[in-house]
């Protein structure tokens, strides 16, 4: 599973001096022109094709696609995309096989490219799920498409009678107290292990499922900063498989998403009508990344955008312009400009949000990409 320091790794790879080769490519093997490995051999195309468009004289191309090469090799796909990123010179490289399908594409140039994952990252946060009864509870965690269970506790809970006994009332009411108390316990135990599991793998969400009442019940023991997280409480069964919970995550994850990027578009709309912290624009959004002023970049799912950059400057510009104001040197055109645009606001310790759905009709009313700025 991929975890947070996999992300902050190649994130670093991003921001390295010198050229970065990134590979996004498809290795499902539910997929049949992916078996038999064949998917090195479209590999081979891909590199060949952007060494073609690089010029066939850049030998660090060359070099670098040949390590991608051997690295590929002793891959084993177990997940749907592989992602690499290659910097030959710093010998730096970073692997990772998700169980998501991401675009596949090639990508040579300064940094590593990663639009595909920064948004597979907005649109899978991480879930922690607790499927709980009376006796047993499951821990899971689901990420970027992958399951990992880390906990199964059994509880020795005694039984609780199944009808009022006439003779002996207060033995009867005794065993029933007992038995409530050791449940309760064994929620309390629960909810210490939730503390624990979201303080380790930083948890963004929490869902509790299985039976009605014991998954009520925990919910209510959560100490206040778990309950923060919690988003529903569902009746899935304790016994669920894998592809089940899969199943019943991936639904909300997709309606949550898609409510949060809606408040978020609303809220960035009341800012740029009023002249608040919000703009809205492609110049505007890049004269505020220059000055380091974005909190949140916003654009539209799948937005491509051409702009300009000075290496010197390290600024980003229109695709009008053709000298950096600053420094006069003559700008390089960018085809990936919201990349650009991401890697600079990430860099700043700012936040990039793709909008889709009723989110993305909302933000066309003033542009395709608009900034929250900080206050």
């Amino acid at each position: 599973m991929i975890r947070h320091r996999d992300v902050d790794q190649l994130q670093q790879l991003s921001q390295a001096p010198g050229k970065t080769l990134t590979v996004y490519l498809d290795v499902d093997q539910n997929n049949v022109a992916n078996r038999k490995r064949q998917f090195e051999t479209r590999l081979k195309d891909m590199l060949r094709q952007l060494r073609a468009s690089s010029g066939e004289n850049d030998e660090e191309l060359a070099t670098t696609a040949g390590e991608i090469e051997e690295i590929v090799r002793r891959i084993e796909p177990t997940g749907k995309t592989l992602v690499l990123a290659r910097h030959s010179k710093l010998g730096v490289t970073f692997r990772k096989v998700l169980k998501i399908a991401l675009p596949p594409g090639g990508y040579w140039g300064n940094g590593a490219f990663m639009r595909p994952l920064i948004e597979a990252l907005d649109e899978h946060e991480r879930f922690g799920i607790v499927l709980v009864d009376s006796k047993r509870a499951r821990l899971f965690t689901i990420f970027l498409g992958e399951i990992e269970e880390h906990r199964d506790l059994i509880a020795d809970i005694p039984p609780r009678p199944d009808s009022p006994s006439t003779d002996k009332p207060r033995s009867q009411s005794r065993m029933e107290r007992h038995h409530d108390e050791s449940v309760t316990s064994h929620l309390r135990v629960v909810a210490l292990e939730i503390g624990r599991l979201l303080d380790q793998l930083e948890i963004d969400r929490l869902i509790i499922g299985g039976a009605v009442g014991p998954a009520s019940e925990l919910a209510r023991l959560l100490p206040k900063r778990l309950r923060t997280k919690l988003v529903e409480v569902q009746a899935i069964p304790v016994t669920a498989s894998a592809e089940d919970i899969l199943s019943r995550t991936a639904e909300v994850q997709t309606r949550l998403e898609r409510a949060d990027e809606l408040e978020i578009i609303r809220d960035l709309l009341r800012e740029v009508r009023k002249g608040g912290r919000a703009v809205a624009g492609m110049s505007a959004v890049l004269d505020n990344i220059n000055e380091g002023r974005v909190w949140k970049l916003v654009y539209l799912q799948g937005l491509t955008l051409e702009g300009a950059v000075c290496d010197g400057c390290n600024m980003l510009f229109d695709p009008a312009n053709e000298h950096c104001p600053i420094c006069t040197k003559v700008l390089e055109r960018e085809t990936k400009m919201i990349d650009r645009m991401s890697r600079a606001v990430l860099e700043h310790g700012g936040h990039v949000e793709m909008v889709d759905g009723p989110a993305a009709e909302a933000l066309r009313q003033v542009s395709e990409v608009a900034a929250l700025l900080h206050s």
